[in-house]
């Protein structure tokens, strides 16, 4: 089909908004940092247009086929090929007031817009980086070798301005609202680590029209749409529409509500929760802090708002706890005792749990093929972060000959007591089970081991026998709590037994 013969242009301008921290790195480092935003001319942090084709193009492969996804997104095969039917627009981060940044920002006004609180925040990050320290560990507990390093971030919450373009024979295609219903998916992630917290999207608004531009009528009123990504004038909202047109197959999503049971701190920050006493008095700020990141948040009646004090729990330090409890578990229920091991520790993973976590490729011929995505989302989430629930503990350490303190072993600890978070976790099956196939795991049993590990991981987390955060050992970061939807009922293995019971 060449896209030249179709006569039918829909239209679409669409908001979307970050649910999670995003990370759209240009692959390069950014002086001291590992990873470093994609900016546009104006230095403001953009999407291109590649990254949100090229997601699209992946959740249509799994929906509906790779030759359905040639003859919509195009392809090219040595000589042959055909072109594209959509065309895909960056997107423009929005200021306060929801106008997206077009074009240069230069002279008086464009001065004046780039002095927006949003605009100035992330304006001062390219010099100074929100980041987010990753670290692999080992069975010893320390870092694995080079596995500490970090990744820029854009706070949560922003939102960005596209515009996507599709030709067509007729009005009625129904790829037309396949395509948009994509932007509700529960996987359209941009970015890096989005299967450990980062990059999930939300679809705030879509304005779209149909025009065939052999009517006269329409042919003008499609060159009377005002050009700007934020124009909705001649559009017609369809951000309801959107989203109830979209299937959701093969995904098992819940939600992990956990209440802490005493004191809990994640990360390392840099800015107290508590810097003045009860009679507001200046107080020297605490050795260890709790990682605190800021946030966008939007109301309907109001300017996006800055959001600074928001403790944060990563979804990348929920998911490695989970993975080195997980790896106990499976090679409990596979009767891998520890004493018929030789060669001292082993530190890998079983790599059956390579089909639920994923795995990266490496050097080794044999392993060449092996690499594959994770099945398992965590999204990041955080709790607003309240004074009354903030305490600052004294540590110390006594010299045992002279019963005073050690030197430079006095320091003051600031730790969140209490609060309750809900954790979105999402399972796709179907890249579950490409996994499986692809390790060469297809055995009932081995899949059964792998999904029991997951449950009873989850279990331990829930009844207070695995420990988030700092200061596990002094009796930090245990929780209560549960987990609620489908992917308990696909853990518990009941999800089988209701679709056996429809076929």
């Amino acid at each position: 089909m060449n896209r030249h013969d179709l006569h039918v242009l829909h239209l679409a301008r669409l908001v979307l908004e970050a649910r999670t921290a995003l990370s759209v790195s240009t692959g390069l480092s950014e002086g001291t940092f590992d990873t470093q935003l994609v900016r546009d001319a104006n230095g403001l942090p953009a999407l291109p247009a590649t990254s949100i084709a090229g997601v699209l193009r992946h959740l249509w492969i799994d929906a509906h086929g790779e030759a359905s996804a040639q003859a919509l997104f195009g392809y090219q095969d040595k000589k042959a090929g055909q072109t594209s039917r959509l065309a895909v627009s960056w997107g423009a981060l929005l200021d306060s007031r929801g106008r997206p940044a077009e074009g240069l920002l230069i002279g008086n006004e464009g001065g004046e817009r780039l002095k927006d609180p949003l605009y100035e925040s992330v304006l001062l990050q390219a010099d100074v980086p929100v980041t987010r320290d990753r670290v692999r560990l080992t069975h010893r507990g320390a870092a694995a070798d080079r596995g500490k390093f970090d990744r820029s971030v854009l706070p949560a919450g922003h939102r960005f301005a596209l515009e996507l373009r599709l030709w067509s024979e007729n009005k009625d295609d129904e790829d037309w609202m396949r395509l948009l219903a994509l932007f509700h998916h529960p996987l359209f992630r941009l970015g890096g680590a989005t299967r450990a917290g980062l990059g999930a999207m939300a679809l705030v608004s879509c304005h779209a029209r149909s025009f065939d531009l052999r009517d006269r009528e329409e042919s003008q009123a499609f060159r009377a749409l005002p050009h700007g990504l934020a124009d909705r004038e001649g559009l017609e909202d369809i951000t309801g529409a959107a989203k109830a047109h979209g299937r959701h197959e093969g995904l098992r999503q819940g939600a992990l509500r956990l209440r802490a049971r005493g004191f809990w701190r994640i990360g390392e920050g840099e800015e107290p929760l508590i810097n003045r006493d009860a009679q507001g008095r200046p107080l020297k700020a605490a050795d260890l802090l709790p990682r605190i990141e800021e946030a966008v948040t939007w109301k309907p009646t109001e300017d996006g708002k800055r959001t600074i004090r928001l403790c944060l729990l990563p979804g990348s330090s929920l998911k490695g706890a989970l993975a080195h409890r997980m790896a106990f578990h499976y090679r409990r229920l596979s009767s891998a005792w520890a004493e018929e091991q030789t060669g001292g520790p082993d530190d890998a993973r079983p790599a059956a749990l390579d089909a639920l976590l994923g795995a990266v490729k490496n050097g080794d011929e044999e392993a060449a093929g092996k690499g594959c995505a994770g099945a398992l989302f965590i999204d990041d989430t955080g709790i607003e972060a309240d004074t009354g629930q903030v305490a600052r503990l004294m540590h110390n350490a006594i010299d045992r000959f002279t019963g005073g303190v050690r030197d430079r072993v006095l320091y003051e600890e600031e730790s969140l007591f209490g609060g309750e978070i809900e954790v979105r976790i999402t399972l796709d099956t179907h890249r579950f089970e490409k996994n499986l196939k692809l390790l060469g795991l297809q055995d009932e049993a081995e899949t059964r081991r792998i999904r029991d590990a997951f449950r009873l991981t989850l279990d331990d987390l829930c009844q207070g026998r695995l420990a988030l955060g700092s200061r596990t050992t002094t009796g930090n970061g245990f929780f209560d709590g549960g987990l609620e939807g489908e992917l308990r009922d696909w853990l518990d293995g009941r999800m089988e037994t209701q679709e056996e019971a429809a076929a």
